[in-house]
């Protein structure tokens, strides 16, 4: 016949635990469903600001000339802050990383051959990282500066 070995009877021990519970609420909960709330969404939970209290957010000027709205990133990519500017030469690794495609690796290297070569001279030198290519460049050079070496 079959049989189980400990690890095996562990698991079934617990799923069948986790079935029994899940019946008793189940069950709990037809007989009253009051008792254990549904998950709800409410609408203006929150307040909003008035105009009164936004503020307005100042022009930056970047080292390109003027983007299109193509080339503008997404809310959903994690860019560093209006105005904010992520110096190369003095930046760590978790700085680089806010920008939209450096990840650990490649923010890690930045600073490997910054601290290998020295100090950038011009920002399109980051190409001579491997992982930033000419493309990569002009997707970031809005938010990168430099600092004289």
């Amino acid at each position: 016949m079959f049989t189980f070995n400990r690890n095996e009877q562990i698991i079934l021990l617990l799923l069948c635990g986790v079935l029994i519970v899940g019946i008793v609420i189940r069950y709990l909960d037809s007989k009253n469903p009051d008792h254990i709330p549904d998950f709800e969404v409410h609408k203006n939970a929150v307040e909003a600001p008035s105009s009164e209290e936004k503020t307005e957010v100042p022009q930056v000027t970047s080292l390109t000339q003027r983007q299109s709205s193509a080339e503008v990133p997404s809310p959903k990519e994690k860019v560093p802050q209006v105005g904010e500017l992520i110096n190369i030469n003095s930046a760590t690794a978790k700085e680089f990383e806010r920008l939209h495609g450096i990840g650990p690796q490649i923010a890690g290297r930045i600073v490997a051959y910054r601290k290998k070569n020295g100090a950038f001279k011009r920002v399109d030198d980051i190409t001579k990282v491997r992982g930033i290519g000419p493309k990569t460049l002009e997707r970031l050079r809005p938010h990168l500066t430099m600092s004289t070496p």
